[in-house]
């Protein structure tokens, strides 16, 4: 029966995938921890400890990882302070709302003409200052979602191809580092004109591992350079954006107060406004005497007799105890 050429190459990618799955021992799984922990440390602390490593030159992706972290900073402290400028102009919205409901309900109980007018159009103010900070709110609102959606959203998704990338770097690395220790046993057997076992019997071992090395500097170098296109694109990104939105705050807030400084212009000369009190005080009776009006009815004089008859009967009768 014959053979297709498909079911050939799928026992040779199997066939190629166990031998690498060989290459990856428990040695380079240490070796990766091993350059994970070297990682955070500095070079002379990792010389004191005596700790070998396969070390990348101009690697910069890490510094542009910290940038990145100090950027995601900055964007979540403006998130805040922009959440907290908005809530804030909402609620002197709402208050200018009822300062102006207030007024319009003071100038609909008003009967001087000259008054109503003036607290009429002295609420209507109020209402107009309240529509403008509401449209502040709303235009300043898409400023904190396209922030929030940078930090939320494009930077995670940075850091894990940062994370993927950094786990295929610790595993070329460490190929790198067991690949460099072979060379040195090698060299250490020749010098002491010994045989090694390994290159007597065929070498396999270092063989399996250029392949292994081969096929992990390939990954790397994909996963890097799609790392530095997300880093472009968001130092890009993080460029534009940040000024363009900072420049339409700026815009907003000063056009909003050139706005409400003319509502307010508009209400120079309503004060002092004359209102008749006359007709909306109540009147109080300083005199200390009662009114016709509030004169003691009968029953009241009649207890107050009673009251007092009781008391000159109780003073007699302490008299005559006495």
């Amino acid at each position: 029966m014959p053979v297709r050429r498909s079911q050939i190459c799928v026992c040779v990618s199997k066939a190629y995938k166990y031998v690498l799955f060989q290459g990856h021992t428990l040695d380079i799984a240490l070796k990766k921890v091993k350059h994970r922990v070297v990682e955070s440390m500095a070079s002379d602390t990792a010389d004191a400890l005596g700790l070998s490593r396969a070390i990348l030159c101009n690697d910069l992706l890490v510094k542009k990882l910290n940038r990145l972290e100090n950027s995601g900073n900055l964007y979540k402290k403006m998130i805040r302070h922009l959440s907290a400028l908005l809530n804030a102009y909402y609620r002197v919205a709402r208050s200018q709302k009822e300062f102006g409901d207030l007024f319009c309900e003071v100038a609909a109980r008003e009967s001087s003409s000259a008054a109503n007018q003036a607290f009429l159009a002295f609420g209507e103010a109020h209402r107009s200052i309240d529509k403008q900070m509401l449209k502040v709110v709303r235009s300043l609102h898409p400023i904190v979602r396209d922030l929030n959606t940078f930090v939320e959203k494009a930077i995670p998704d940075t850091k894990l191809t940062l994370k993927k990338y950094l786990d295929v770097k610790f595993e070329y690395l460490s190929f790198c580092l067991k690949l460099k220790e072979m060379d040195d046993e090698e060299m250490q057997f020749a010098s002491l004109d010994e045989p090694l076992y390994r290159l007597e019997t065929g070498n396999y071992e270092y063989r399996l591992m250029l392949r292994c090395r081969q096929e992990s500097r390939e990954k790397f170098i994909k996963l890097r350079n799609d790392v530095m296109v997300k880093l472009e694109l968001l130092d890009q990104k993080h460029v534009q954006d940040i000024a363009t939105q900072l420049s339409t705050f700026v815009k907003t807030m000063m056009d909003t107060h050139a706005e409400c400084k003319q509502i307010l212009e508009t209400t120079n000369g309503l004060f002092p406004i004359e209102v008749d009190l006359a007709q909306i005080a109540h009147k109080y009776n300083t005199s200390g005497r009662l009114s016709e009006d509030e004169e003691v009815p009968d029953e009241a004089k009649e207890d107050n007799s009673n009251g007092v008859i009781r008391n000159e009967e109780k003073e007699e009768t302490l008299v005559d105890l006495s």
